[in-house]
């Protein structure tokens, strides 16, 4: 009895290594081999189930790929011709290039230019005057023409201005042709003088063309000019608003009308006198008065205020005669009290053109008598009523008639 029990444990623990063996072989190989030989094996038998995955996908895949149509490699081949189709080359610097606006930011706006490709169109290219954003001028949609200026980052750059600067240029040199008074926006103020804006064009109005002060607060107004020069090859404009003003001034400026001024100088010849908007004249030393003046600076002194009468006005020369000796109410008033002259000066100047028009109804009214004597005699001759200057001139031809043929005579003999 306990010899048997003593055999069944035997025979348990020998069934118990066995077993052992059986399911745990990396134990038996880690008797046998070392550590770095144990991973080597668990590496191979990693791999080895990986390996097993990708073939199962494969598979996998190549069932799909077994199932699908021939006529669906057709179909990609031809959409990528067509896109290749689609393609443009780009634009050249200098060509013209016609796009939609698709986006626009504060920097610019992007430009669809046809196909896949895009350009772009920056803030200050967009328009000859300042703007300091695209949406002002333009909106999302919008198509534009524009020239190919230059790339960045090897987008085809597109400047609106060059375009707009040669329809600016066109407009400028017009208006200097026909010698025309503008409108022109003051967008800075300087030491030499005042930047304005001409059709988007940039000029310049030197100071001594300006009659006022010019100074920070004339910026954002408006200046009516006159061109004083225009360059296109240097970009260089020059306008005056005195020319303007003289102008303006002008067109009020009639003979026998009476002005005020100021004295500007003085020359032994006369004075000169800057009349309202900067229009010079001379006072002649004969036109001041009737009596003999002989010194000026005992009459006259620099910045005085004065009236005078225009005499006569060179357009052309912007050169004005003037006179004060036609406002003497009496002859040499202006050497005995010049002020007394100046507050009468409407007054005697109207007298004086009503002197100017009975004097001339005299001489028309006594002209008018010796042609209607000469009629009385041609219609006593001839017993017909005719027009006067019509035989008065009949007259003339016939008497110069007669002195051709008697030379002719007096000649032949």
């Amino acid at each position: 009895m306990r010899g048997s029990a003593i055999i069944l444990v035997i025979v348990c623990a020998i069934l118990a290594n066995c077993l052992s063996f059986t399911y745990n072989p990396l134990k038996r190989f880690s008797r046998t081999f070392k550590p770095s030989k144990l991973h080597m094996v668990t590496s191979v038998l990693e791999k080895q189930k990986t390996l097993g995955l990708v073939k199962q996908r494969y598979i996998g895949r190549e069932d799909l790929s077994s199932s699908k149509d021939e006529s669906d490699d057709i179909a990609d081949y031809s959409y990528f011709a067509e896109a290749d189709d689609e393609e443009i080359d780009p634009p050249k610097k200098g060509e013209e290039v016609t796009g939609v606006i698709i986006e626009i930011d504060e920097n610019g706006a992007l430009i669809e230019i046809g196909g896949k490709m895009s350009g772009y169109l920056p803030v200050k290219e967009a328009s000859l005057s300042p703007i300091k954003n695209i949406n002002t001028l333009y909106s999302v949609g919008d198509s534009i023409t524009g020239e190919m200026v230059g790339t960045l980052k090897g987008m085809p750059v597109i400047s609106l201005r060059s375009a707009q600067l040669v329809v600016a240029w066109q407009e400028a040199l017009k208006v200097r042709a026909v010698d025309e008074i503008i409108s022109v926006k003051v967008l800075e103020v300087n030491r030499g003088g005042i930047v304005c804006d001409l059709f988007g064009l940039k000029a310049f109005i030197p100071g001594s063309h300006y009659t006022g002060t010019a100074d920070a607060s004339l910026i954002g107004t408006t200046l009516q000019v006159k061109f004083l020069d225009a360059n296109e090859e240097e970009g260089k404009i020059v306008l005056s608003q005195r020319r303007a003003l003289l102008d303006n001034q002008a067109a009020d400026l009639k003979r026998g009308s009476v002005v005020s001024g100021t004295v500007t100088g003085l020359r032994q010849y006369g004075v000169f006198v800057e009349l309202s908007g900067g229009l010079a004249g001379l006072l002649h030393i004969s036109q001041i008065s009737v009596d003999r003046i002989e010194s000026l600076e005992n009459l006259f002194t620099i910045g005085q205020k004065c009236k005078v009468m225009i005499l006569d006005h060179d357009k052309t020369n912007n050169r004005v005669a003037l006179s004060t000796k036609v406002l003497e109410p009496n002859p040499g008033d202006m050497l005995r009290d010049m002020n007394a002259v100046f507050a009468q000066a409407e007054e005697t100047a109207r007298k004086y053109h009503e002197r100017l028009e009975a004097e001339r109804l005299t001489r028309e009214t006594a002209a008018l008598g010796i042609v209607a004597g000469l009629d009385d005699s041609i219609s006593n001759l001839s017993g017909n009523s005719v027009d006067p200057l019509v035989s008065v001139a009949d007259s003339i031809e016939s008497i110069l008639a007669s002195i051709v043929s008697n030379n002719t005579v007096n000649s032949s003999k």
